[in-house]
């Protein structure tokens, strides 16, 4: 399908160009030649290798999705103009407003203030309460589904996940292959096969107003099983930049449904929230400082973006676009713990670009307290367990649920470094590599080092031909032998074939005993090999969640220069 078919859609809608692709379709800027006026249309992909009872569920799934919001009257919601059957699919036709998701707009310019966040929450809230209220779950509540409009109106979008609580649909038109939805904004109790109910569609607002005001969201993990056992334990780093948010998110992310603030009593505190802070200059948060933990406390590290020599492309979405939501809601979101809080440093990161969206608009117990600024639920191995031997089981459903969606890629925490400007340095006949401006740059031989005297962070690229696991090994060996890194302590040194053919990785932590400063001077390094380089960065320990950020941006804007 083109923007240049002879033959208006339904011989009325004029396609005129894309505002947004995803999973499930595309989003069309249209032409209403019967009204004289601009809409929107979202035309269905359906997935060649799908079944043909999957096939009539998704078709079933947008009539669904266009009756659900065209009974909603509320300015929240993206009014539904028509739709239409042709070429064997569904369209729908919407209004068109320029608009942009607050997944997009955390992702690019960073968390948002407490206000802001409590207004944007007040306003998705008034649209759960009124479809509530007519009956309808709307089950895929999260920011790349929450459009700012360029007036300020806040939307609710995408209810091609929406059930009816009365009429006994949700499990009839569930995907046969499983759980469907972004897996770190799933409640807990639809990870757990149960139902969904009122309180669902509050958790999954409790966690995108920590995405907003934290700037990363609170489940995300390396793979969507790990995101849905993250979800299943309650395990998240307690907000630090929420203030008097902290209050509403954490009674919203309550395990138990039951247990959950209700919408009213939520209304009230956003209400509270945004009455008790001045009127918005300031639109960020700050982040305060807080007590460093040690690093032998710290044995997690949070999912990392990952780094393709193979494609200099970059996924992106228009800047602004009209109503609906091309994203096919499969996607999980959520990024790593702030400075301070433990991060998993075990299991592989996974595969999520860093893009941006195409938008159309349109207190508990824990168990313990192993590590400071977690929540544990109560409770939680058992659910954890089931998950484990459904996911042993259910090959087909684990392969759907394998990459996390491009369009939560806001899980991936901005933090310092990931927006350090960079130049672009070129090694004669070898590669192109994207550096931070202000760095100091070395070479030894063919080996070029880059050093940031100011945060002790640096960057090492050498030649390295061979099989890239053994050159890590024997690079180990030698370290190891030669007692290069005292207190040294391996983390994990693995093929990463997920990254690109051929690549492996090796990261651990040692002890500089020149260093008087931060945690006894532990320094954390990851060498990369892939393409016939290495890639070593080193940065001190406490800060090693904003430098792998930057060092993820480096290693995307490595370039191989071609040969012969």
């Amino acid at each position: 399908m083109n923007g240049d078919r002879l033959i208006p859609l339904a011989r009325r809608y004029r396609l005129l160009s894309v505002v947004g692709r995803g999973g499930m379709g595309t989003v069309w800027r249209a032409y209403d030649e019967m009204l004289d006026r601009d809409v929107a249309v979202k035309e269905v992909h359906l997935p060649p290798r799908i079944t043909q009872s999957e096939r009539r569920v998704m078709c079933r799934r947008l009539l669904a999705e266009a009756r659900a919001t065209a009974a909603l009257r509320h300015p929240g919601v993206v009014a539904v103009h028509d739709l239409i059957i042709e070429d064997g699919r569904p369209w729908i036709v919407m209004e068109f407003l320029e608009s942009c998701s607050l997944n997009r707009l955390v992702t690019e310019d960073g968390p948002l203030g407490v206000r802001r966040t409590a207004e944007i929450g007040a306003a998705v809230l008034s649209v759960l309460r009124a479809s509530h209220a007519a009956g309808i779950l709307h089950r895929d509540v999260k920011p790349s589904n929450v459009l700012i409009c360029e007036d300020g109106r806040v939307l609710l979008s995408d209810f091609g996940l929406a059930v009816h609580m009365h009429n006994g649909r949700e499990l009839a038109d569930t995907m046969p292959a499983g759980i469907e939805g972004s897996p770190a904004y799933l409640p807990p109790e639809r990870v757990d096969g149960q139902p969904s109910v009122e309180a669902s569609d509050l958790w999954s607002l409790g966690a995108t107003l920590y995405t907003a005001v934290e700037g990363f969201s609170p489940f995300l993990r390396c793979h969507a099983l790990a995101s849905m056992m993250a979800v299943l334990l309650g395990d998240y780093a307690r907000p630090v930049r929420a203030g008097p948010l902290t209050a509403v998110i954490e009674g919203l992310l309550r395990q138990r449904p039951e247990d959950r603030l209700t919408a009213e009593a939520t209304a009230d505190l956003l209400r509270d929230v945004v009455g008790s802070l001045p009127e918005p200059g300031i639109t960020r948060a700050t982040l305060p400082k807080e007590p460093r933990v040690p690093a032998t406390r710290r044995v997690m590290r949070g999912p990392r973006v990952p780094w393709t020599l193979h494609s200099g492309s970059r996924h992106s979405g228009s800047g602004h676009s009209g109503s609906g939501h091309s994203g096919s809601g499969r996607g999980g979101s959520d990024g790593t713990p702030p400075r301070g809080s433990p991060r998993p440093r075990t299991g592989r990161r996974s595969r999520v670009p860093w893009t941006k969206q195409a938008v159309v608009a349109r207190p508990r117990r824990p168990l313990g307290r192993p590590f400071k600024g977690r929540r544990l639920r109560p409770g939680a191995v058992v659910s954890v367990a089931a998950l484990a031997v459904l996911a042993a089981g259910a090959g087909t459903w684990a392969a759907r649920w394998t990459s996390i969606g491009k369009s939560e890629a806001v899980a991936l925490r901005p933090a310092a470094g990931v927006t350090v400007k960079t130049a672009k340095y070129r090694e004669t006949g070898a590669y192109s590599v994207r550096v931070p401006v202000g760095w100091q740059a070395e070479r030894s031989g063919g080996v070029m080092i880059w050093k940031d005297a100011g945060s002790e962070r640096g960057l090492r690229i050498a030649p390295a031909p061979g099989d890239a696991l053994a050159g890590l090994r024997a690079e180990e060996h030698r370290a190891v032998q030669g007692r290069r890194f005292p207190g040294y302590h391996r983390l994990r040194l693995e093929p990463v074939p997920e990254v690109i053919a051929g690549a492996a990785e090796w990261e651990f932590t040692w002890r500089d005993g020149r260093h008087t400063g931060g945690e006894d001077g532990v320094r954390h390094v990851l060498c990369s090999r892939a393409a016939g380089y290495e890639f070593c960065f080193y940065a001190p320990d406490p800060d090693w969640t904003p430098g792998q950020r930057l060092y993820d941006k480096i290693l995307k804007s490595f370039r191989p220069e071609k040969t012969g």
